[in-house]
């Protein structure tokens, strides 16, 4: 049997490659079906990362508090004492957080740091 001509096929390989290339770069050029403006987006990709941030720091200082509070309680014996004491310290942690979140200065704003 005859082996195809390797140069031939090579050509019609990078023919192939090289039109492929074209297709590709127009498709990565031209908008992308149901995309919408990049403003629009990153705005609401930034309010929904800090509102997930402010629901985590609030939900994180009361967990955190009422596991120290009930770990603290039975190594002393002082049932729910402590308890209660560390889950206020652990809400207070976690609204002083969620506050420092919410009065940080936004990118468009021209204020400097908040002062805590």
């Amino acid at each position: 049997m005859s082996e195809p001509d390797k140069n031939a096929s090579d050509s019609e390989l990078r023919a192939r490659l090289g039109s492929l290339k074209t297709a590709l770069g127009q498709a990565e050029g031209g908008e992308k079906p149901g995309a919408s403006p990049a403003g629009k987006d990153g705005a609401m990709v930034g309010a929904v990362s800090s509102g997930f941030r402010a629901a985590t720091d609030l939900a994180g200082g009361i967990i955190a508090g009422a596991l120290i509070g009930i770990l603290a309680d039975r190594w002393l014996g002082t049932s729910p004492f402590l308890l209660i004491i560390f889950l206020v310290i652990g809400a207070i942690a976690g609204l002083r957080s969620v506050y420092r979140l919410g009065s940080r200065p936004t990118s468009g704003s021209k204020d400097g740091a908040p002062k805590d």
